[in-house]
């Protein structure tokens, strides 16, 4: 649902506004709770498209919005938001070769690991690639629903190596492993299933 809609949003604990949020857009937030802690949202009263309220919301708070292809959406703050910088010609290319690499390294290492292979679960994540390829700091948003494979999914993403990142390759990373249909295991046949192509809030 990307049209306008009507909210009625009072100024309150910026948790219990992002639980209101959902109810009336069904789009899914992820964020460390920590963040939601002490910080108060803005009043959303009158009739909005989903990301005008939700930048409304987040007025005063410091955090700022990315949204995945599904239109869920990670909350961080904003200073840790790489803003778009002017890129060179053929940037968007090498872009997206480098999203792909990304996903095969990801699927790659999942697909090793007898503790965590993937097709069962979801969850979110958002990383900081290093000049040299590394994981230089990541953290998973929400959870697996079993302790050991989230241990285990915190443990891959702090491994997982990349090649150098792109001149200028907007930061940080956000991903989405999502579950498979009913009666497919993946197999790590195929490609992990993760949501790339994200955007900042308007």
């Amino acid at each position: 649902m990307d049209g306008p809609i009507e909210f009625s949003i009072p100024t309150q604990p910026l948790a219990s506004s992002l639980d209101r949020y959902g109810d009336v857009t069904g789009r899914e937030a992820f964020y460390d709770t920590s963040l939601a802690q002490g910080r108060v949202s803005g009043d959303v009263h009158g009739v909005f498209t989903p990301r005008e309220a939700l930048q409304k919301l987040l007025t005063g708070t410091g955090l700022s919005a990315r949204f995945m292809a599904d239109n869920s959406f990670v909350l961080l703050p904003a200073s840790q938001i790489g803003k778009p910088a002017s890129r060179p010609s053929g940037s968007a290319a090498l872009d997206r070769q480098y999203y792909g690499l990304i996903q095969d390294r990801l699927r790659d290492a999942f697909c090793r690991s007898s503790d965590a292979p993937p097709g069962n679960y979801r969850f979110v994540a958002v990383f900081w690639i290093g000049p040299n390829g590394a994981n230089e700091r990541s953290q998973r948003l929400g959870s697996s629903g079993n302790v050991g494979v989230d241990q285990r999914i915190d443990a891959i993403l702090r491994d997982v190596r990349f090649d150098e990142p792109p001149a200028a390759f907007r930061q940080p990373v956000l991903i989405m492993v999502v579950p498979q249909a009913a009666g497919v295991t993946m197999g790590c046949d195929a490609p992990l299933p993760v949501a790339r192509q994200t955007r900042g809030a308007p």
